[in-house]
């Protein structure tokens, strides 16, 4: 009897040992794959001329309301758009897009990915007001956007907005605030992919004032840099400067302002402590303040997180435009294709150490370390075509330009970060047991 359950056991322990060798074995392996985010460039506004500046002239892309065409190659470093917003493949350099009207203004603004706050410092309600929200909608199904307006009265409710798939959504702001001279918009995107703009446009009965994009901030803090404001254009251009701000928490704050120039670092009397009532804006005039005679930088330190902007106007001979400088944001490495742009490049830090490298229109390459204390203004060369630059200090840095057209001002930021994500490996043995 023993030994015919001790037989049975030894039956039952191949049994199961020829089970065990014959189901599929489980995988674990996977791999990292690493991608950078697609971008959109809004459309053509107020029927100005609009150009993107791509990565490269392979960068592929499509228009945002054909979902379903394919990514096609444009050939070229520049794109103009006709029909509305554009989807970039993903880069590590920069897209950026450039809008004008003849003889009458320029903006420009980094080609950008769906952000879940966006915060624009800058823009007016009142009777000059062409200023424009643009919401895009890349995503395959509706989106929702809660817009919050800030002035000079305090906070009004949100409101909500709906952007179809594939679309690109165009909005007056002085729908949101009415009469409001000092404005701050907060867009809050509740779902979907929304990448948001705005174009600060005015206009007095039949003469143009000028325009700009609003560059977005994403984080409210406690310390900002705003660089690359210029002093003047030319000989006759004179700018007048005027800061925005808004400490954006519940309660009262206070800010000390610091002028950072290439002629001295101080504090002008009566900005070293600055009271800022709670989520209600502020408009500091810079004008009357000696700023120095080449380009500067401000650094603002708050005792609660704010956002900031200045408001730039410049009157030549022939062009009366305007500027919004957004702060800087921390950049390790960042790049460019300028098509011929000659900006002047403006960094801040207490030690600014960066690397440049270009190409120029005939493929030849340069590079230069700039070296410098606190604020080193750089003009770019003529015919640059593909930049970077190398972080090596931790400074900020924007730029900014005068063209026939107007002035723009950029500030420095990676459009894009490399996502990661796992992917798993195939292996035959899960569906095909070993032989």
């Amino acid at each position: 009897m023993k030994e015919t359950r001790a037989s049975f056991a030894f039956l039952l322990f191949i049994i199961a040992a020829h089970v065990a060798y014959l189901l599929p074995q489980t995988n674990s392996s996977s791999e990292i794959t690493q991608s950078y985010p697609a971008t959109v460039c809004p459309g053509p506004i107020s029927d100005a001329r609009a150009t993107a500046l791509l990565p490269s002239k392979g960068t592929p892309l499509r228009e945002v309301m054909k979902p379903n065409a394919s990514l096609r190659k444009n050939g070229k470093g520049s794109y103009i758009l006709n029909n509305g917003a554009i989807f970039v493949e993903g880069s590590a350099s920069n897209s950026i897009q450039i809008q004008s009207k003849a003889n009458r203004w320029t903006a420009a603004v980094t080609c950008d990915v769906s952000n879940n706050t966006s915060w624009f410092v800058g823009g007016t309600a009142n009777v000059t007001s062409q200023t424009k929200l643009i919401l895009v909608n890349s995503g395959l199904s509706d989106a929702i956007v809660d817009v919050t307006s800030y002035s000079e009265n305090g906070s009004t409710a949100s409101v909500p907005v709906t952007v179809k798939p594939s679309s690109e959504k165009v909005m007056r702001v002085d729908a949101f605030d009415p009469g409001s001279s000092r404005l701050i918009l907060k867009v809050e995107t509740r779902s979907g992919r929304v990448a948001a703009f705005m174009l600060d446009e005015r206009v007095r009965g039949l003469n143009n004032l000028g325009a700009d994009f609003v560059s977005p901030i994403f984080k409210p803090e406690t310390e900002l840099v705003i660089a690359g404001m210029p002093i003047r254009y030319g000989n006759s251009g004179k700018a007048k400067h005027v800061l925005r701000l808004m400490t954006t928490g519940s309660v009262d704050a206070s800010a000390s302002i610091e002028v950072v120039s290439p002629d001295g670092v101080f504090i002008p009397v009566g900005y070293g402590n600055v009271s800022l009532a709670s989520q209600t804006v502020k408009d500091l005039n810079l004008s009357d303040l000696d700023l120095g005679s080449k380009t500067f930088g401000i650094k603002i330190n708050s005792s609660a997180p704010i956002v900031a902007s200045v408001f730039t106007e410049v009157k030549t001979s022939n062009i009366s435009d305007f500027m919004w400088s957004a702060p800087s944001s921390n950049f390790g490495s960042v790049s460019y294709n300028l098509y011929g742009l000659e900006p002047t490049i403006s960094f801040v830090a207490e030690k600014v150490l960066v690397n440049v490298n270009w190409n120029d229109n005939r493929g030849k390459r340069f590079s230069k370390t700039l070296i410098g204390d606190e604020v080193l203004n750089w003009k770019v060369p003529k015919n640059v075509r593909s930049i970077s630059f190398t972080n090596q200090s931790g400074a900020k840095a924007a730029m900014n330009w005068l063209s026939r057209d107007g002035v723009t001002h950029l500030a420095f930021r990676q459009s894009t970060d490399l996502e990661s994500s796992t992917k798993p490996i195939a292996d035959i043995a899960v569906i095909q047991p070993g032989s």
